[in-house]
């Protein structure tokens, strides 16, 4: 039997795309190639498809749901929890998740302008400078944007979620203070960043009240990362004066200290104690577990969807930057040091 009408699905097998895609270029979204949107516009055109009310009105509706997600260049179990609490709430509100450009040294190549106009309600962005002028002209000018742990924040109008950073710092320093450690380095994230610098000064806060002198040569200053942790290890593991004690800033960063120490034959914890931060899922698959400062991530990215979707809403937001506890998740990674 003969068909009455072109759906969707016809122009998208004679176009060898998607549904989606063949619905985006309809609503003119800009995530579709132009080879791709000219082709399915000229099938569109050929086949004579024209939607149904109802049709063209659910596609107008789902363009109205979507959220636009920004993260940055690098990707660890850090950033896979905070999806997962954004992708979650935003499916228990109606809304779907769109990964957008991918962020690059703190900052996110958008277009303010383009953005308003494909259709998203709002914007989330990971680790990001919430000053850069693409993100501050989207804020101030009423987008709703939410920053998820903002390298900086300034003046902006946009929200930011983050965790009690400077005391998830003192407690993992208390910590390695209870078990007998004074020697204790402090590998940390990049200097310009905020919560590296709320965790830093928690480190030299919880030494002050154990009237420690501060040794600057064991603080150091990098990415993220498991390879910086790989490197940060090399320069503390390799010292006449090797501390007995680490609190990385991250977990990937202890990670990385964790095989060099295996590759020195240092054992952890027996010869040397490590802390990280964050808890991520693989903190408690290393061998040994890592003792972390757990910070929420998965309700981080909750929260991160709620506050959104009260900004699109109207609602007063009750304070710009939200803080959720961290604690202390203690593993077999530390113990005290050896007489």
């Amino acid at each position: 039997m003969k068909k009455n009408r072109t759906t969707l699905a016809d122009v998208a097998e004679l176009a060898g795309v998607s549904v989606a895609t063949v619905s985006k270029v309809l609503n003119d979204h800009t995530d579709v190639s132009e080879p791709t949107r000219r082709r399915v516009r000229q099938l569109l055109r050929d086949s004579g498809y024209q939607p149904t009310r109802r049709s063209a009105r659910r596609t107008t509706e789902a363009t109205e749901r979507l959220i636009e997600v920004s993260f940055p260049e690098w990707q660890n179990a850090y950033e896979t929890a905070v999806l997962d609490g954004l992708s979650a709430a935003a499916e228990a509100e109606g809304y779907e998740i769109v990964i957008g450009p991918r962020a690059h040294d703190n900052r996110v190549d958008i277009d303010p302008d383009e953005l308003r106009r494909s259709g998203r309600v709002g914007a989330i962005f990971v680790t990001v400078d919430a000053t850069h002028p693409p993100i501050k002209a989207l804020s101030d000018t009423g987008f709703p944007v939410v920053v998820v742990d903002p390298v900086r924040v300034g003046s902006t109008q946009c929200v930011s979620i983050g965790a009690t950073n400077y005391a998830g710092g003192v407690t993992a320093t208390e910590h390695l203070l209870s078990l007998g450690h004074r020697r204790i380095a402090h590998p940390g994230g990049p200097s310009a960043v905020e919560c590296s610098q709320a965790r830093v000064a928690g480190y030299y806060s919880a030494l002050r009240q154990a009237g420690l002198p501060q040794d600057d040569s064991l603080v150091t200053h990098s990415l993220f990362t498991y390879a910086a942790g790989r490197e940060i290890a090399g320069q503390l593991l390799d010292r006449d004066d090797r501390p007995s004690a680490i609190f990385a800033a991250c977990d990937e960063i202890a990670l990385g200290i964790l095989e060099e120490a295996r590759r020195r034959a240092i054992r952890v914890p027996q010869d040397l104690s490590l802390i990280g931060f964050d808890d991520s899922f693989l903190a408690s698959r290393s061998a040994p577990p890592l003792t972390t400062v757990a910070q929420p991530l998965i309700e981080m990215g909750r929260l991160a969807v709620r506050s959104l979707l009260q900004l699109v809403a109207g609602d007063v937001v009750g304070t710009r930057h939200l803080e959720l506890a961290t604690h202390l998740v203690v593993r077999d990674s530390t113990a005290a040091p050896r007489s």
